[in-house]
């Protein structure tokens, strides 16, 4: 057993393990307070759960050590060759983006956000991302997740515009760029450029890394409206 083995247990929990626990202590919170958790509260909720659990990594993963093979806005990216997998970390204390939010809400996505969005990235297109762990740094807090390896290459702007519309998503425009809404079950996703969507060998695509959002009151009506506002 090799000193890093700690994240490989942890990646034996399921990602759905973890989110739904973490979103019923949301929801008592919520009930209590009547109304929803922000984000601060959510990013305690999260802490307390990850060090009562061990979700704290006691090292960080040995692909951090090295230099990264890619960066984006949201995560640092090391790529595995033994696993054929990438190990992305979030920036210190950053977990991405909402695809929406309402006007009194952080855009920023919590770190149960964050695991929220990977689960049903799973769910939605196929994928197998897994929950590491989180690291605690200097600058902040790290989540890390693995991710198989896609191959193929970019998508067109017009086969993912075809992907999201033969499946019963809609388009709208949110903040310039092109978003997508699943009007039965009330999810949105955004961030659906070309380097986040792969065309493999197959001719199918699979989205590797796109922002994923339940939505849920005013912001169903929301989403709506800018859907219809796009077909005037």
């Amino acid at each position: 057993m090799s000193h890093h083995e700690p994240s490989r247990k942890i990646a034996r929990i399921p990602l759905q393990v973890h989110v739904e626990e973490l979103r019923r202590r949301c929801e008592a919170i919520a009930r209590f307070q009547g109304g929803v958790t922000h984000y601060l509260e959510e990013r305690g909720i999260f802490q307390s759960y990850a060090e009562e659990t061990g979700l704290i990594l006691p090292t960080a993963p040995p692909e951090l050590s090295r230099t990264p093979d890619d960066e984006g806005n949201e995560h640092q990216v090391w790529f595995v060759p033994q696993e054929d997998s990438y190990i992305k970390a979030t920036w210190p204390d950053f977990f991405g983006l909402l695809v929406i939010h309402r006007p009194d809400e952080e855009p920023k996505a919590s770190p149960i956000a964050y695991l929220e969005r990977w689960l049903l990235h799973n769910e939605l297109f196929g994928d197998d991302v897994e929950f590491l762990g989180a690291l605690a740094t200097p600058q902040g807090l790290r989540l890390i997740i693995r991710q198989t390896a896609i191959q193929g290459i970019p998508a067109s702007e017009e086969q993912i515009a075809q992907f999201f519309a033969q499946s019963g998503w809609k388009a709208f425009i949110i903040s310039g760029n092109t978003a997508y809404v699943d009007p039965q079950r009330h999810i949105a996703v955004s961030d659906t450029h070309r380097g986040n969507i792969v065309l493999m060998p197959d001719g199918n695509l699979a989205p590797i890394d796109l922002r994923v959002q339940h939505l849920s009151g005013s912001l169903i009506d929301a989403v709506q409206h800018l859907v219809n506002t796009r077909h005037v």
